[in-house]
């Protein structure tokens, strides 16, 4: 599957949906949802055969190192309890949260079970990631 196939897909998953994304690149998307507690920013990408959707940032990296070191594990803790979804750091310092999956034979209810579990685990766990790196 090309890029632009799995772009394409992508989008129409999204229209689908009635998600609301701007588009940043041809790969690339904008949107945000609002949980509970909260908005978040929401990043959709096709990066090759794989849909990726990213709240990015739940938080950012604090500066100070034992606050990092505490981050690290509960981040780790989490990613043990949490299916389908991941959180890892970017390059900026950010903690993102992210589903990915194939492109390939994803359909819309797949898309919108991925932004669930985002969307689920986004309001359930920013309010204690913020506490740890404040």
């Amino acid at each position: 599957m090309t890029d632009a196939v799995a772009a394409a897909k992508i989008e129409a998953h999204l229209k689908t949906l009635g998600w609301p994304v701007i588009a940043l690149s041809e790969r690339t998307w904008r949107s945000s949802f609002r949980a509970r507690r909260g908005s978040f920013p929401l990043v959709i990408q096709a990066e090759g055969a794989f849909c990726r959707l990213m709240v990015l940032p739940i938080v950012r990296l604090p500066a100070d190192a034992d606050k990092a070191e505490l981050l690290y594990a509960r981040l780790l803790r989490l990613n043990g309890e949490m299916l389908l979804a991941r959180f890892s750091l970017d390059e900026d310092g950010d903690v993102v949260l992210s589903v990915e999956f194939p492109v390939e034979h994803m359909d819309a209810s797949e898309m919108r079970d991925a932004l669930d579990v985002l969307s689920v685990y986004a309001d359930k766990h920013r309010g204690e990631l913020r506490q740890l790196v404040a």
